[in-house]
Order: C-alpha cells, then sequence, then structure tokens
C-alpha cells in the first residue's frame, strides 16, 4: 500500500527503477518467509503485480520513444511532405470542396468543383464579386492542385468559359499515368471537350 500511495504522490518522476523493484523483490521473499501460508501468497501475487506492471510500462515507454524517433524521421526525410503528394481526381475534388465550403457563408449550394489532371474548375454563381476571387485563391491553396480555372461569376454577368486545351497538352496527359491506378489515362472523348 505504501509503494502504491508514493507512486500516486510523486507522479512521473518518482517512478520505482527496476533494480530497485528486484531489492523489493527479495525484501519481500525474505518476509514472506516468516509469515503464514495465505500471507505469503498475497504478498507474492502483489509483488508479481508490481512486475508485470513494471513491465507493460517498460513496453509502453519503448513503443513512445520509437514512434517519437519515427516521426522525427518522417519529418527530416526529403519527398515526404503533403504538398509533393499526388491525389487521384475525385480526392482533389473532395478536399477543395472541405476547404472551398469550410465557412457557414459558403455558396455550397450554386458553385461546383470539376477536377481534371489537378486542375480544378469551379462554376457557378456567387452573390459578390469578392467571393469569386476568395473561392478561386482558397481552392489554389489546396495540396495537389496545379492550376485552378475560376468560371465563378455574379449574378447578371454572363457565364464564363473553360480555356481552349492545347491538343498536345491533351495528349501528353493523358499519356501520363493516373495516381490512382498508375495506369494511362484514357485520351478525352469529343462529347468532354465540348
Amino acid at each position: 500500500m505504501g509503494l502504491r500511495t508514493r507512486r500516486r504522490r510523486t507522479g512521473a518522476r518518482g517512478r520505482a527503477k527496476p533494480a530497485l523493484l528486484v531489492a523489493c523483490g527479495a525484501g519481500v521473499a525474505a518476509l514472506a518467509a516468516s509469515l503464514d501460508k495465505r500471507r505469503r501468497h498475497m504478498v507474492r501475487d502483489r509483488t508479481a503485480a508490481l512486475l508485470r506492471r513494471g513491465a507493460e510500462q517498460a513496453r509502453r515507454r519503448g513503443q513512445y520513444a520509437a514512434g517519437v524517433a519515427k516521426g522525427a524521421a518522417y519529418r527530416v526525410s526529403p519527398g515526404k511532405g503533403e504538398d509533393e503528394r499526388e491525389y487521384d481526381d475525385v480526392t482533389l475534388a473532395r478536399k477543395v470542396e472541405s476547404e472551398i465550403f469550410r465557412p457557414a457563408d459558403a455558396p455550397k449550394d450554386s458553385v461546383s468543383v470539376n477536377v481534371q489532371h489537378g486542375v480544378v474548375e469551379l462554376r457557378g454563381e456567387v452573390k459578390q464579386p469578392e467571393q469569386v476571387k476568395a473561392l478561386g485563391e482558397a481552392a489554389g491553396r489546396v495540396a495537389g492542385v496545379k492550376d485552378v480555372h475560376n468560371l465563378l461569376h455574379t449574378p447578371g454577368s454572363p457565364p464564363k468559359h473553360s480555356p481552349p486545351s492545347d491538343p498536345e497538352e491533351v495528349r501528353e496527359r493523358a499519356a501520363e499515368p493516373s495516381p490512382a491506378t498508375g495506369a494511362a489515362g484514357d485520351p478525352p472523348s469529343s462529347a468532354a471537350t465540348g
């Protein structure tokens, strides 16, 4: 009981050392020899529990130290940052949506987000001209976005159109392996380019 109370009061700094536990165990064994059978078993069981707790704490500390070391190695290793990670188009679209629709007053119902080969297209109508610029900038800050085509417009202004694609650029993108599958993408159909 005294050892348990001492540990509670002293906190992490006053933890018993393994050598101290062994010495205590030897002393307890000597004491147990002089006690009756019931008390000897109680002392034995409490000593075994104390040693098990010490072993479990040592195992947890080892796991924690290994996790800290792994995290430190991850932070300093080159090429492991989130900015260099490539996402498939669907994942990237969800990341952009979660970023630009985070504010409570975001126009979730009137703006659509499309992503093709890492290029984000924002389409729809917003109430204020400031929202057009703010949503485009927020989409551009998302990790993995290569470019943003901001086609948003305000009421009374004509909708914007996508810039025409360079045919050579389209062929190059189609030949690149997809981040999700690793295979070359399908060439765009004539219905998708119209």
